[in-house]
């Protein structure tokens, strides 16, 4: 499989979030802060106002479609498995529903943005586990790395449920900041680790 587009899967989104996070901040739609550590801002509402609308849907919906190619290739060259292509392709579809209701107001908008980027972080994580889980070592390297990024995702998880009685926005978007930023980065680390195939 070809590592650069494994990396652009990672690269494109992260760019375009931190890219879209400094200009709403600059037009002063979300506050100052260090996401990743503060919570200031949701990663939704980063990407509601100004140039940041336009770009979530120029630059991340396709870096989803490549997410589509790199599901397709794995499961032609790596891993076999309709289901799990079929689940991958429909968690990227939701994610582009998500990004396509992203800045409109309406009851159906942000059904289609809560439904949307729910069953992405649903399905997404299920799915790296599975496809973890399942590789023989001599289709991948040091295995543990993905271990360590499932073992994340878990503490991800925990940790949203102490936190939800809190009602608290912030420790929410710290979660949600983090734990998209583990999503992201299975992509290059799973293509960093895979041995050599001939696609």
């Amino acid at each position: 499989m070809n590592n650069t587009l494994s990396r652009l899967i990672f690269l494109v989104p992260v760019i375009t979030v931190t890219v879209a996070y400094f200009l709403s901040s600059l037009g002063g739609y979300v506050d100052r802060c260090v996401p990743f550590l503060d919570g200031c801002t949701s990663i939704s509402k980063v990407g509601r106002y100004g140039v940041s609308f336009y770009l979530y849907k120029i630059l991340i919906i396709p870096s989803v479609i490549l997410m589509v190619i790199f599901w397709y290739q794995v499961h032609q060259y790596v891993y076999k498995s309709k289901l799990l292509l079929f689940i991958n392709i429909t968690s990227c579809i939701f994610l582009i529903i998500y990004l396509l209701a992203l800045g409109f107001d309406g009851k159906i908008y942000r059904f289609m943005r809560e439904i949307g980027i729910f069953i992405f972080f649903i399905l997404t994580p299920i799915c790296q586990a599975w496809l973890s889980f399942s590789l023989p070592n001599n289709k991948i390297r040091f295995k543990s790395f993905l271990y360590i990024l499932l073992f994340l995702y878990l503490i991800s998880l925990v940790s949203y449920f102490f936190i939800l009685p809190l009602n608290n926005t912030n420790y929410e978007n710290i979660i949600e900041w983090n734990f998209a930023f583990l999503i992201f980065l299975f992509f290059p680390l799973f293509g960093g680790l895979l041995r050599k195939i001939n696609v």
